[in-house]
């Protein structure tokens, strides 16, 4: 079962309360070509079947981990291919806001 309540994610996905501090997963999204709206309207289409695990490391807050199919919006020129993506994440400020720890490719 994941430590956080989907409900939550979802709002403040919506609500595009989303950080990534990290260099690494700055870099992944940044490779992926995604932007804030993309990785709002990804996370806010997370189901519960999405669920893999959670992570509990020591002196951090535990980590839920998901792995989901998703396609960015098209624009007129370009049709966007489905990404099979690791996504693992944190809710912190009273779960009002996703810090992203991974968000790249599974592979």
């Amino acid at each position: 079962m994941a430590e956080y309540d989907l409900q939550d994610v979802i709002k403040a996905a919506r609500q595009q309360k989303i950080v990534y501090p990290g260099r690494k997963v700055q870099r992944d999204i940044r490779n992926l070509g995604y932007e804030l709206k993309d990785l709002s309207d990804c996370l806010s289409r997370l189901r519960e079947s999405d669920f893999r695990k959670t992570h509990c490391y020591p002196d951090s807050l535990p980590v839920d981990d998901y792995v989901v199919s998703y396609q960015k919006r098209s624009t007129a020129d370009e049709e966007c291919p489905v990404d099979d993506l690791y996504i693992k994440f944190c809710m912190i400020d009273g779960n009002l806001v996703i810090e992203l720890v991974s968000f790249h490719l599974t592979q």
